[in-house]
Order: structure tokens, then C-alpha cells, then sequence
């Protein structure tokens, strides 16, 4: 059960992360354009997306520490990739986000900034996607 209630969330949490990225965001930015209402919405979203995603990789880290997996060296693994997805959504949200909210859109500075951010939060998303995998192979303990 706590195998199939951790492999549930890591899904929902890689879902959400997902459609984000490549349904709304870019919807969003098509319809709206870039405009300071769209980097509201955008910069609202993603803290919303990483504070949902903190809980859910508390949660997983403590069923996968508190349940007895096959390999340790795979417990770890998923728990290492859900503390580093949670520390770069910290990056994004603390220090990327902002910055961004305080520069003026379609500058060379917001596109540096963004390419930034994509590249931390396509890395978090990543960590999330590892994870779910391991989380997918894993076998119980006898």
C-alpha cells in the first residue's frame, strides 16, 4: 500500500510538473503574451507547484524511510532525488522568481533569467521523473 500511495503521488507531482511546463505555460504565453499579469500568473504558479511538490516529497521520503525496500542503494536514490528536486524549487522560488518579477519582460536580463529558470526547474522536473522510475522498479523487502 505505502508503495502504491508514494508511486501515486511522485505520478501526480511529475503530471503537474509536466503539463506546467509544456501545456500551460506555453498556452498561457500564447494567449496572454508577455505581460505583467502573465509573469504574475507564471510566478504564482510555480510557487504553488513547489510548495505542493515539497509536501508531496516529505511524504514520499518518509514512506520510502519508513518502508522496507529490496535495495537500500534504491531508497536512497529516491530519496536523494526528491531532496534535490525540493532544493531547486527553493533556487527557483527564492532566488530566480523574484529576480524575475523585478525585470522588465522581453530584456536580455528576463531571457537570461528565464533560461535559467528553465534549466532549474527542467532539472527539478528531472529528479521528480528519476524518482517515479525507481519508485516504479522498486520491490519490498522479504
Amino acid at each position: 500500500m505505502a508503495a502504491l500511495l508514494r508511486r501515486l503521488l511522485l505520478g501526480l507531482w511529475l503530471g503537474a510538473l509536466v503539463s506546467f511546463a509544456f501545456l500551460f505555460a506555453p498556452t498561457a504565453f500564447a494567449h496572454v503574451g508577455p505581460t505583467a499579469p502573465f509573469a504574475a500568473t507564471i510566478g504564482a504558479c510555480v510557487r504553488e507547484l513547489v510548495m505542493v511538490g515539497d509536501w508531496i516529497a516529505i511524504s514520499c521520503a518518509g514512506i520510502t524511510v519508513v518502508t522496507r525496500l529490496e535495495s537500500r542503494r534504491v531508497a536512497a536514490a529516491i530519496v536523494a532525488c526528491l531532496a534535490l528536486a525540493v532544493l531547486l524549487g527553493y533556487v527557483e522560488t527564492a532566488a530566480i522568481v523574484p529576480q524575475m518579477e523585478r525585470t522588465a519582460l522581453l530584456t536580455p536580463a528576463y531571457e537570461a533569467l528565464h533560461r535559467q529558470s528553465s534549466a532549474v526547474y527542467g532539472s527539478a522536473l528531472l529528479f521528480v521523473l528519476v524518482a517515479f522510475v525507481l519508485a516504479l522498479r522498486e520491490r519490498r523487502a522479504a
